[in-house]
């Protein structure tokens, strides 16, 4: 089995997770505007749900695009170079940026998911690093993609 193969197992779920936040965030408002407009009892916790939910969504959703290659990139610079030895070496060295940023990313999210733990919502009274731990956890997830696209570069 390819190792593409084996990413794109790993992720399903994750696809499977953006569907289901997706209708999720739809039904909360759709119930949240229902009781704040028709029945005159707002649900304090329903903006706290969509929020934390649209964060997750965000940066998973980024992990999956990772994944799938469908990041926004602009090669202005890349196409000024003709040399295919250079433009190899410039995209490698972009792959060993967006990995060091992914460690230091998943490193320092995870400092500030420490120090927001014991935190709680105002309203759902869950612990606030939840909703933070969305960004070293993608970071984290989009690690062995970059090392994938590193290695790829490297036998080409």
């Amino acid at each position: 089995m390819r190792k593409r193969d084996l990413l794109d197992k790993a992720f399903h779920p994750f696809s499977i997770f953006l569907v289901v936040a997706v209708l999720s965030i739809f039904t909360e408002v759709m119930v949240e505007v229902s009781f704040r407009y028709l029945l005159h009892i707002p649900l304090p916790w329903g903006a706290e749900v969509s929020q934390t939910l649209l964060v997750w969504m965000t940066f998973i959703g980024s992990a999956v695009a990772f994944l799938r290659g469908e990041h926004m990139s602009v090669n202005l610079i890349m196409n000024w170079i003709s040399s295919p030895s250079l433009r190899r070496f410039c995209t490698q060295a972009g792959r060993l940026a967006i990995l060091g940023f992914l460690l230091v990313g998943t490193w320092g999210g995870w400092q500030v998911v420490i120090r927001t733990w014991f935190m709680r919502t105002t309203a759902l009274q869950v612990p606030a690093g939840i909703l933070y731990l969305a960004f070293p956890l993608a970071c984290l997830f989009m690690v062995p993609i970059a090392l994938r696209d590193l290695v790829r570069g490297w036998k080409e």
